[in-house]
């Protein structure tokens, strides 16, 4: 979740046919999501909004991990999946998983208690100071509008008076501004 910015109802139910692993880019495509219903119980169905239909492009440690997830796998069956190769559900995964991984992230000095979905605010805070432009964070996230991406986490976003400057003196002059070095 945290290398994907998935949400949780959309990364639990990925299954292998959503996962392009030849080619330059590595992908995963986002088709569907586990959508909890008014008895409380989950249903597969659709994502939560048209431009939450996406493609994410997957750095290379998130491919070792799902080629670790898919191997033997036939094209229906699901990515993530419990011992006895279920779909997690999310009680299931919050109390079996979930619970105990920040006790013991707790004992060795975690101050908080983080969310499953807190690792999607994470991983956008990294791309935010990668100076990743929110249009593309937009897109990676699903969000219908680039609003509730600047709504949301806008005041991230990095102060970025030198390369305004540098991109009016450019514009001004006819040179090339300095590119400062993203690390």
């Amino acid at each position: 979740m945290v290398g994907t910015g998935l949400r949780w109802g959309e990364i639990s139910a990925l299954q292998v046919r959503d996962i392009t692993l030849r080619g330059q880019h590595k992908v995963l495509r986002v088709q569907r999501a586990w959508k909890r219903q008014e008895d409380n119980t989950f249903l597969l169905g659709k994502p939560k909004t048209k431009k939450s239909r996406r493609t994410v492009v997957l750095s290379p440690a998130l491919v070792e991990i799902i080629e670790r997830n898919i191997a033997g796998k036939k094209a229906e069956d699901f990515v993530f999946v419990t011992a006895w190769n279920n779909p997690w559900r999310h009680g299931n995964f919050y109390n079996r998983r979930w619970l105990p991984a920040v006790a013991l992230a707790q004992k060795e000095g975690l101050t908080k208690k983080p969310r499953p979905h807190d690792l999607r605010h994470t991983h956008v805070s990294w791309l935010i100071a990668a100076n990743v432009p929110l249009p593309a964070i937009q897109a990676r996230l699903g969000h219908e509008s680039i609003t509730t991406t600047v709504d949301r986490y806008g005041h991230l976003v990095q102060r970025l008076d030198d390369e305004v400057a540098a991109a009016v003196e450019a514009a001004m002059t006819g040179e090339r501004p300095a590119l400062r070095a993203v690390s």
